[in-house]
């Protein structure tokens, strides 16, 4: 770009959300010759094999809506293993949830996708909160925190599993869904798929192998201080990338390979100079971010409220403060960057 723009003493900039966020500060780590700072937003900086974390934060940002929103979940969880002891309960799930094929309770690989996918619900609709991805077109956002915390306390739907099946019909329609396709099989199929014609899963199989490789950042539901269930352990995700990409890719592969993507970049103990790191409150994967200061030149802005990548999107008259201020603070640093 210096040479076709005839640049000679120009300064860089990296930008970059979510995991180009992470790229952004190891790029000014790696080529500090190369960029002048980096806006580093909603950044993931340790690899972690399992990110039982992420729920938990889901947990706690639905709780800002206060506790009965996640004790309806934790109830409808409850309800829904209950419902998978018989073959009467796996047709009742199967109906109610729109299912594109019967329930077979007896497939551990099924049920765990099952109640993952259930789980993935939410976790988008937390994870994207009041951001401003409807000016790209997105679907679905208006669908927030308040939502569906409002289906699942509406005592007038019903008992929680039966919230819980509106909740999940509601983004069916959304996303112009006729089922919900819950086997293990056909995620396999598309995260093995290796040609471009008709591939709906490209960038799902590239990423599957960078979490195979580099990252893990397994969103489980190991941790007990969640209302989710405990369906999805960490075994489910790390049996994929067998299961996808080979026998090679063992557990202690992926743990090898984190090990390795720590060392290289520096974990929570990277050390850079100008960088801005931007999290949100909401946003789960704050959790593996930088939400204080490193040093007086590699600097932490959490913003309370907002969720994944906010400050990032055209501002919104309904802006919090709060998210205007950090957008505000990040442009100053840049200025400031600049004239060093």
């Amino acid at each position: 770009m210096q040479e076709n723009l005839g640049l000679k003493e120009n300064k860089w900039i990296a930008f970059g959300g979510s995991y180009p966020g992470s790229l952004a500060a190891w790029y000014r780590l790696k080529y500090p010759h190369l960029v002048h700072g980096a806006v580093a937003t909603s950044a993931p900086i340790v690899a972690q094999l399992n990110f039982k974390e992420y729920l938990e934060v889901v947990r706690d940002s639905l709780a800002t809506t206060g506790e009965e929103c996640n004790t309806a979940i934790k109830e409808a969880h409850r309800q829904l293993h209950t419902l998978l002891q018989d073959k009467t309960g796996w047709i009742t799930i199967t109906e109610k949830f729109r299912l594109c094929t019967p329930l077979d309770g007896i497939n551990d690989q099924d049920v765990a996708n099952l109640f993952s996918m259930l789980t993935e619900n939410v976790e988008d609709v937390v994870q994207y909160n009041e951001d401003n991805r409807a000016f790209e077109g997105v679907k679905g956002t208006n669908i927030t925190i308040d939502v569906v915390c409002g289906i699942m306390t509406d005592k007038a739907g019903g008992v929680p599993v039966a919230r819980y099946a509106a909740l999940n019909s509601m983004i069916l329609d959304v996303y112009d869904e006729e089922c919900l396709d819950h086997t293990y099989d056909t995620l396999m199929k598309e995260l093995k798929e290796t040609s471009w014609e008709n591939n709906t899963s490209v960038a799902g199989r590239a990423w599957t192998y960078q979490t195979c490789t580099e990252f893990g950042f397994y969103q489980s539901s190991d941790s007990a201080d969640q209302p989710f269930g405990n369906e999805f352990p960490i075994e489910f995700f790390t049996q994929q990338c067998q299961d996808i990409y080979g026998s090679r890719f063992t557990y202690s592969l992926i743990e090898a390979s984190i090990k390795r993507t720590n060392t290289n970049y520096g974990g929570r103990n990277l050390k850079v100079t100008r960088v801005v790191f931007p999290n949100g409150s909401v946003d789960p994967w704050h959790a593996l971010g930088v939400t204080a200061d490193l040093s007086t030149d590699a600097t932490a802005i959490f913003i309370n409220g907002t969720a994944h990548c906010a400050n990032m999107y055209p501002a919104l008259p309904t802006d919090p403060p709060q998210l205007t201020q950090a957008r505000e603070q990040i442009a100053q640093l840049i200025k400031k960057w600049l004239q060093e």
